[in-house]
């Protein structure tokens, strides 16, 4: 074997090592082990998207979030002008849209409230791959963007995530607290605390992936903070990252645990929806554009 030879393969071998090592720090935290989970990225048609667009009242919104970045998306504007809006933060999921728009649909009810959801990046067709520092920078455009282009004051914004969408939509939130006027309430639906997110391939085992933390963000993020948790959360391993979320906010938030309801459950949970709209409701301010 050529001295060459052998040195790329023990090069592979030492980065595989490596690669094993910093896999194995991200999946521990104090003792506990992380959770891991894919990315769950996928492609979405262009007629499927026309369809879902052709919901009553909906339209195709997307949104250049960095040079070759598109996020596809859809927005449900409402009738009246000083309505409140509604930007959801989907969880990991391969039908990022169909589900978002269903949940936010179940959410308003009767209400005459906005609605927008967008795919991330790798997601529903968007551009790019998922990254954490992309996303969360994302995060930021989406919700910037959504009230340049609809001209909607922050003030009439209430910012929903579940799940990993529980993180950015914390990132996002704390973020825009540095503008002259701030959104109006944050919602996370069993959001993730502690886990690590991979992107599907051959080398996954071995990927350290992404950290996604959610703790460390929560100093910026201000009441009225409403934060669910089903004590049936297969995905998450039971409530303790939501409890550990409420906990850390402490009075800034309301915290409702609901006995027996799973992770996707809770989207569709009447309790959870209830809650949430009458919430969204009591901290909904009617400004005019």
């Amino acid at each position: 074997m050529s001295t060459s030879r052998t040195k790329g393969i023990i090069a592979l071998g030492l980065l595989a090592t490596l690669m094993a090592l910093a896999a194995a720090a991200n999946g521990r935290l104090f003792g506990h082990k992380r959770v891991r989970f894919p990315y769950l990225t996928g492609t979405l048609s262009a007629a499927e998207y026309q369809a879902l667009a052709a919901h009553p009242g909906w339209r195709a919104a997307q949104l250049q979030v960095a040079p070759g970045i598109r996020l596809n998306g859809l927005v449900r504007r409402p009738q009246a002008a000083d309505a409140p809006w509604v930007l959801f933060y989907q969880g990991n999921d391969a039908t990022m849209l169909k589900v978002g728009q269903a949940f936010l649909e179940r959410l308003a009810a009767e209400q005459d409230w906005g609605l927008a959801v967008f795919a991330y990046r790798g997601y529903d067709s968007s551009s790019g791959v998922p990254r954490l520092p992309d996303l969360t920078r994302d995060a930021s455009e989406i919700l910037n963007q959504l009230c340049s282009i609809e001209q909607v004051d922050r003030r009439r914004l209430h910012v929903v995530g579940f799940s990993i969408g529980g993180h950015l939509a914390v990132r996002a939130f704390g973020a825009a607290q540095a503008a002259p006027t701030r959104p109006a309430s944050l919602t996370l639906l069993a959001s993730v605390d502690d886990i690590v997110m991979v992107r599907q391939s051959f080398y996954a085992k071995l990927d350290p992936g992404d950290v996604f933390e959610t703790r460390p963000y929560l100093d910026a993020v201000p009441a009225p903070v409403l934060v669910v948790q089903g004590t049936a959360d297969e995905s998450l391993m039971g409530p303790e990252q939501g409890r550990a979320i409420a906990k850390k906010l402490g009075e800034r938030a309301t915290y409702l645990e609901l006995p027996g309801v799973g992770h996707i459950a809770l989207l569709s949970n009447a309790t959870a929806l209830g809650k949430v709209r009458e919430f969204i409701a009591s901290h909904a301010t009617r400004i005019s554009p």
